[in-house]
């Protein structure tokens, strides 16, 4: 069934946006805690080669920092309640002071898209990977097992199945869908998005009904509504409780 909207307004109810704002702060945390372990044990060499990107920067990345950007989670709300499929980084960044002279500081500063879905891809797969092994093994690991029983549930609730290869939906007969950037290949389990058409004075625009929720210093920072057509291409909403 489709949705038509005849505005670039999307509502949410209040029982969503409480479980939003609450879920996306707990999935913020098990991203910054997996981040900090992977960097504190795997060799620079694999950090290299799996991430590409200095720590610094992508700790940053994931947990924006104050003015300057914040995190950009995606969310879709399927058949089995709101999943997270990953995350991206929006940032403000400064115009070019000589095409834009005469408009203040504040104007001159540009809303900025930074995908950074390599790096995403790559924790959700790692996260997953815990999450399994961590279930598997619990009996025997006891107090010492690095995800706790609330990462467990946040986890089961939340997060999308990834993996570096398909053999598991395979075995399972569900959908997926492939990423590949370089060398490096992951596979997420395909999650239904509601179908949205938007009719406004731009025209039609006809896509799957996405949901980001930002976050900053690992607080609720709002929601980010968006269509996403058969292209990639984006065309993003406001959104409002009713």
């Amino acid at each position: 069934m489709k949705t038509t909207l005849l505005s670039r307004e999307v509502g949410y109810g209040k029982k969503d946006v409480a479980e939003l704002e609450t879920a996306s702060v707990k999935v913020q945390l098990i991203y910054d805690k997996t981040l900090f372990m992977l960097h504190s044990h795997i060799p620079a060499s694999l950090w290299n080669a799996m991430i590409g990107v200095p720590y610094s920067v992508i700790s940053s990345l994931y947990k924006g920092n104050g003015e300057d950007g914040t995190v950009f989670q995606k969310w879709i709300q399927g058949p089995a309640g709101w999943k997270c499929i990953g995350c991206e980084r929006h940032c403000l960044e400064q115009g070019d002071s000589e095409a834009e002279a005469g408009t203040s500081s504040d104007q001159r500063r540009t809303y900025t898209f930074h995908n950074g879905r390599r790096q995403s891809l790559i924790l959700q797969a790692v996260i997953w990977s815990l999450y399994e092994k961590t279930l598997l093994l619990h009996p025997f690991l006891g107090t010492e097992a690095f995800l706790d029983g609330e990462d467990l549930e946040t986890i089961s609730a939340y997060f999308v199945p990834t993996y570096v290869n398909d053999v598991r939906f395979r075995e399972l007969n569900k959908p997926c869908k492939a990423y590949t950037d370089t060398n490096i290949r992951v596979f997420q389990e395909w999650i239904a998005a509601p179908d949205l058409v938007l009719q406004w004075d731009g025209g039609m625009t006809e896509g799957r009904w996405m949901t980001g929720v930002f976050t900053n210093q690992a607080k609720f920072a709002g929601l980010g509504p968006y269509l996403k057509d058969s292209a990639g291409k984006r065309t993003y909403m406001e959104a409002y409780v009713q």
